[in-house]
């Protein structure tokens, strides 16, 4: 272990570190706690999955059999799903295929957009249904529309069979849920005002034959829900996943007893001729969430690309409480609640006002911090709950190259970037494979992991074991030891213990940790990989 010096350690604990890294770690303020855990990204332009650490530093690794897979999520038994328009894949911690399709070739589509995993390891999809000019005049459409074709919303749910093919077991249209009020001797004629449960096909958005644009999903198991994002309507909407396919199709059955109609739309009232478009709330927004844990839980997060609903100058973040009872949402005077935001927040990161036209998440982390990831500039960044930017990374990869530091990268936009605490249940049992930081050099990540991996000590005799530990951490030292504490890799204390030569580390989470010890006059480090 290395023997710091009181004054060392202040300036590593109490200062912000600043640095002109133009990849990997870029900002990394030390007086902030971030958000325990481990962040994953996937660059639309590289077939490499990665997962990092506070510090930068990869701690697991994966790839993609297809190209420019959009979507990466971590499941709970530590397996990962991805997929791009075309294949889906799970692979296992250790990078190995455990099951894969082509849609096409199972389902004679694709998909597009995002993918949802459910609990019961089946996952959700976006599909577009392409409907013809006649097919939608007959549901009364007004026939001035002068395009060939119209699009529309599927929600699929596919359920994997083996190792290489799949089920349909469950499905949702919005062709089912529609409203208009140019024709009243066709089907679905009624007073749009009137029926907020229902897509208006007779909405002008300005967005031709695609008026909804779906590119984001999220789903509630407690409440047995789906949120989607809206794109084109600038609006987000739950519906009802209880029910049956053909409950689906209709305006009853399920949970909640309206089938597939919407149970809560927001963001764009004009949608439904309960407002203007002074009234917009969100403009082109993805990523819409519930919100699991933490200050806000219960409440929904998303990322509105035109800021505010208006801005096309800039983008912002926003916590909406959509204020429902149990899964039942409430209107007031014809709107749905809420009628603004709970949280906001639209800034500076790195000197550059936070904008971008399409793609771009935003995550709300149990600590009330939040993570924001700027696809078109590869950038993560994350805020405490004051709105202070705390962590910057920008990712270094892209199109199969690692970018060395300083330079300017390309393709390294990544759809989400999702950070997993470190008690996830992901990552019980396995082990971390930590290859260090992707980019050739980096001060930051390399002062971060120093005030984490000191590996002097003083102590002529001092030995702690064993390492990575199950549990129980022993410790063999001349002299005797007064107090001992346990910190996580964000500085967070998590345990503490007097006058003892051991420590048990088993009712905490896997991961690293560091141990400060209090030996007479000197405070002694050493790094500890707690894994089951």
């Amino acid at each position: 272990m290395k023997n710091f010096t009181f004054l060392t350690l202040l300036f590593l604990l109490f200062n912000v570190s600043f640095s002109q890294e133009t990849i990997g770690l870029i900002y990394d303020d030390i007086n902030e706690e971030k958000a325990d855990g481990y962040t994953l990204f996937k660059p639309t332009s590289d077939q490499r999955v990665f997962l990092i650490d506070n510090c930068g530093e990869v701690v697991n690794e994966w790839t993609f059999s297809g190209n420019n897979a959009r979507n990466a999520y971590l499941l709970e038994n530590g397996n990962l799903l991805q997929s791009s328009g075309l294949q889906a894949e799970i692979r296992d911690w250790n990078d190995n295929v455990l099951w894969g399709i082509t849609y096409q070739d199972v389902f004679g589509w694709r998909i597009h957009h995002d993918i949802e995993p459910l609990p019961n390891g089946n996952f959700l999809v976006l599909v577009r249904q392409s409907l013809t000019d006649t097919e939608m005049f007959a549901q009364g459409m007004d026939t001035s529309y002068n395009n060939p074709t119209f699009v529309l919303e599927r929600i699929i749910e596919i359920e994997p069979v083996g190792t290489d093919s799949a089920n349909i077991v469950w499905e949702w249209r919005l062709i089912d849920h529609i409203v208009q009020d140019f024709d009243n001797t066709k089907p679905n004629f009624g007073v749009v005002a009137d029926n907020p449960q229902l897509y208006n096909i007779n909405y002008d958005n300005g967005n031709g034959s695609n008026p909804i644009h779906a590119n984001a999903m999220d789903y509630n198991e407690d409440l047995d829900q789906i949120a989607v994002s809206a794109r084109h309507l600038s609006e987000v909407f739950v519906i009802d996943h209880s029910t049956t396919t053909a409950e689906a199709a209709t305006s009853s059955g399920g949970l909640y007893g309206k089938g597939g109609d919407f149970l809560w739309r927001w963001g764009n009232p004009e949608a439904y001729d309960q407002g203007t478009a002074a009234d917009r709330k969100l403009g082109r927004q993805h990523d819409i969430k519930w919100i699991t844990a933490g200050p806000h839980a219960g409440k929904m997060s998303v990322f509105s690309n035109d800021g505010y609903g208006s801005d096309m100058a800039a983008s912002s973040v926003h916590i909406i409480d959509p204020n429902h009872n149990n899964g039942v949402y409430t209107l007031d005077s014809g709107k749905f609640l809420p009628t603004t935001y709970d949280w906001s927040w639209d800034g500076i990161i790195m000197s550059e006002v936070m904008h971008a036209g399409a793609q771009c998440g935003f995550q709300t982390l149990p600590n009330g911090n939040a993570l924001i990831n700027e696809s078109d500039i590869g950038r993560i960044t994350e805020i405490n709950g004051n709105g202070d930017v705390i962590w910057v990374y920008r990712i270094p990869v892209g199109a199969g190259v690692e970018y060395t530091q300083f330079s300017e990268p390309v393709g390294n936009g990544s759809f989400r970037a999702h950070r997993y605490p470190s008690d996830y249940p992901g990552f019980d049992g396995v082990t971390f494979n930590n290859t260090g930081k992707i980019e050739d050099v980096n001060s930051l990540t390399d002062d971060c992991v120093n005030r984490l991996s000191i590996d002097e000590t003083t102590i002529a005799e001092f030995k702690a074991y064993p390492n990575p530990t199950r549990g129980q951490v022993n410790f063999e030292v001349n002299q005797p030891i007064e107090l001992i504490e346990v910190y996580t890799i964000t500085g967070q204390k998590v345990l503490s213990n007097a006058s003892s030569d051991k420590i048990d580390l088993t009712n905490l989470s896997n991961g690293m940790y560091m141990l400060k010890l209090y030996i007479g006059n000197t405070n002694e480090y050493v790094k500890v990989l707690k894994d089951n």
